[in-house]
């Protein structure tokens, strides 16, 4: 058995940038301080404990407005729109970053800013196209003068963790437009210390099954989706990428054990890893999560290579809600700005993470799903798994203070830019109870589904009036079988179920279609929504029949056609095959 490493710190995909370089306007005037975010009490269960020592400092990161606002998404439509002449003609690196710059009369403003309380250029270095500022090393004082904050030490009732916040920060008139938000200012998130698994037997969980169920593997799975006949032929250009959160550890001889059982003819299966804000990375403490992930995208998909992102911390931005106090979300901005500093991106992306949306705070989440956007023009396809609590776990109150009741959506699986993958089970399949599903209560509903949500409208009618938006996108967007995975964790047998284990198989599916796009010499998927939502919406089992309930209803409905449990259903991999998208040939110049 052998995998490969190779280790990435956020850090070096940051290119540090004299900002003294771009223009200069005339200074306006910073005392000029306006609100940009403030809470009316100290949140949750937070207490100050006072200023911090003397000589502190912070780093602060900054996220400035593109230049061209409408830019990113405008490309991302042209590329991945079968039916535009542009289809397929991916962006590289460097041409998605000068479509997210700033303008350089932001940048010099900001620089002017800056260096008006004394930060000087170089503790200031530019990442994601120069649209996002690090800035080092700054004294806490400075900070506040620089912010109209007041930063303090809190802590979290009966813990002895602290963190540096302020309970609100201002910014001069002049630059409230260019400026998206601050971090960290507001938000109190308490890091949840992620938990070693310890290695040894686990035990068998046959009990987790019913006497009637059939297990799920990789020959099921592979049957049940049409794709047991296809070999792959582009290995040496395709690759799949699969993320690993919270200490969640890939383990080489538990893969090379379960494709032993249930992919006797793979051979020598093996992933690159690459670690990513010193994760710690070690095979010997491997995770059930990391594991379904990978045994299943291999599974699905081998022999095409592999990639394990490895990747540390947590979420960046955090806002507490009833059903999650305590930060455990991912660090999904880390992890892009590592990923997008790479010449060289896995044309398929599977994470099978994420949170109630209304935890990241919205500038945050907005931000994060334009990287994915980013990634997108590139010609990758993001799946996202879209969650494991219906329509929303617990009592679903609003964590702005109203209490009011709503449905809870689940980020990332609701940002535009990702697909979005819900849960079946049984054969026939039926909606999962577990799918998340429902409508983003942060992004508007793009363009590419309008007609498949206004066609489930018309099935739903007024039902759970008032508990989601109506007007935003909706999710999920796809789904696969959710309940009943095998898989192999420390040499013994588990069975897991979630959307977790719905994502990498359809990963591994998207997979193959691009092989065969590759094998044909045509461009890969890239992203997939406007696709799905068009020609290949026909090529999915469509789920009719159960439901997602949560927050004390029933949830919606599994109905004809696309719907927010199980999207357009369950993938048929010939069918797609078939409804692959062909580009556009260029017109042929004339005299």
């Amino acid at each position: 058995m052998h995998y490969f490493r190779l280790s990435v710190l956020c850090a070096l995909t940051v290119t540090t940038t004299p900002l003294d370089s771009a223009a200069t306007p005339f200074p306006p005037n910073w005392n000029d301080m306006h609100t940009k975010h403030r809470w009316n009490t100290i949140p949750g269960k937070w207490e100050s404990i006072g200023q911090p020592p003397v000589g502190t400092t912070i780093d602060l990161r900054i996220a400035l407005r593109p230049h061209r606002e409408h830019a990113l998404t405008d490309t991302i439509h042209e590329v991945s729109n079968p039916k535009h002449p542009k289809y397929g003609s991916y962006l590289s690196k460097e041409q998605v970053a000068k479509l997210v710059a700033p303008h350089p009369y932001t940048l010099g403003l900001v620089e002017t800013w800056l260096r008006h309380h004394g930060i000087s250029s170089f503790n200031v270095s530019t990442s994601h196209g120069g649209n996002w500022l690090t800035v080092t090393g700054v004294p806490v004082s400075t900070a506040n003068e620089l912010l109209g904050a007041s930063y303090q030490l809190y802590r979290y009732a009966g813990t002895n963790e602290t963190i540096l916040r302020t309970v609100g920060y201002a910014l001069p008139a002049a630059l409230h437009v260019h400026v998206q938000t601050v971090a960290p200012t507001t938000y109190f998130g308490l890091p949840l210390t992620p938990r070693k698994r310890a290695r040894g037997h686990r035990g068998r969980a046959a009990a987790a099954l019913s006497t009637r169920d059939v297990p799920v593997t990789p020959a099921l799975l592979r049957s049940l989706y049409n794709s047991v006949t296809y070999q792959p032929v582009a290995m040496q250009q395709n690759m799949i990428g699969v993320a690993g959160f919270h200490g969640e550890y890939a383990g080489d001889e538990d893969l090379e054990e379960f494709m032993r059982l249930f992919r006797s003819d793979a051979k020598d299966p093996n992933f690159l890893v690459i670690d990513i804000n010193n994760s710690g990375y070690n095979p010997q403490y491997p995770g059930s999560e990391a594991n379904l992930d990978m045994q299943y995208t291999q599974g699905m998909a081998w022999p095409t290579p592999h990639v394990f992102y490895s990747i540390g911390g947590l979420a960046e931005e955090f806002i507490p809600d009833s059903f999650q106090p305590v930060n455990g979300n991912e660090p999904f901005l880390g992890w892009l700005e590592a990923i997008i500093g790479l010449e060289d991106v896995p044309q398929t992306i599977v994470a099978s993470y994420g949170g109630d949306e209304q935890t990241f705070p919205p500038e945050y989440a907005k931000s994060v799903c334009e990287l994915f956007g980013q990634l997108g023009a590139r010609g990758v396809s993001i799946l996202f798994a879209s969650g494991d609590g219906g329509v929303g776990y617990g009592e679903c109150k609003k964590n702005d203070g109203s209490d009011v009741v709503e449905f809870q959506p689940i980020f990332p699986a609701t940002c535009p830019w990702v697909t979005s993958v819900g849960g079946t089970t049984k054969r026939p399949e039926v909606a999962a109870p577990l799918s998340s599903g429902g409508f983003s209560n942060v992004f508007k509903r793009p363009d590419y589904q309008t007609d498949a949500v206004l066609g489930f409208f018309q099935q739903l009618g007024n039902q759970h009036s008032g508990l989601y938006n109506a007007s935003s996108r909706g999710f999920p967007d796809v789904s696969a079988q959710a309940l009943g995975f095998v898989i192999i964790l420390n040499d013994d047998i588990e069975y897991m179920a979630g959307t977790s284990c719905s994502a990498p198989v359809v990963a591994g599916i998207i997979s193959l279609l691009n092989d065969y796009q590759l094998s044909q010499n045509r461009p890969v998927l890239g992203f997939l929504n406007p696709w799905l939502y068009g020609i290949a919406s026909q090529g999915f089992n469509d789920i009719t029949s159960g439901s997602n309930p949560g927050c004390g209803t029933d949830g919606f409905s599994a109905v004809p056609g696309w719907d927010p449990v199980t999207g357009f259903g369950t993938p048929d991999f010939q069918r797609l095959l078939e409804r692959l998208p062909i580009p556009i040939p260029a017109p042929t110049p004339t005299n």
